[in-house]
């Protein structure tokens, strides 16, 4: 499995929308509302699944206007059983 940590910016006080948006996706956790323009979050990619972290920006921003940046603050391979 495939586990990235992301950093998304929002235009001002939009930050709570975005993370309701993109908590709905399969595989984001760990979600966290920092200030009114953040949103952490965690995105767990399960093994056999086509998983492109650096195609995820272009595809949230596509999904809202809200969403000015994505950064991906990590990547880390685990096992799939954990």
């Amino acid at each position: 499995m495939l586990v990235t940590s992301l950093l998304l910016t929002t235009q001002p006080g939009r930050a709570r929308s975005v993370a309701d948006l993109v908590g709905q996706l399969q595989g984001m956790q760990l979600l966290s509302v920092e200030g009114d323009q953040r949103v952490l979050a965690t995105w767990h990619i399960p093994d056999g699944q086509n998983a492109e972290p650096e195609g995820l920006s272009e595809v949230l921003r596509a999904m809202s206007g809200e969403i000015l940046e994505v950064a991906l603050l990590d990547e880390e391979e685990t096992d799939s059983e954990a």
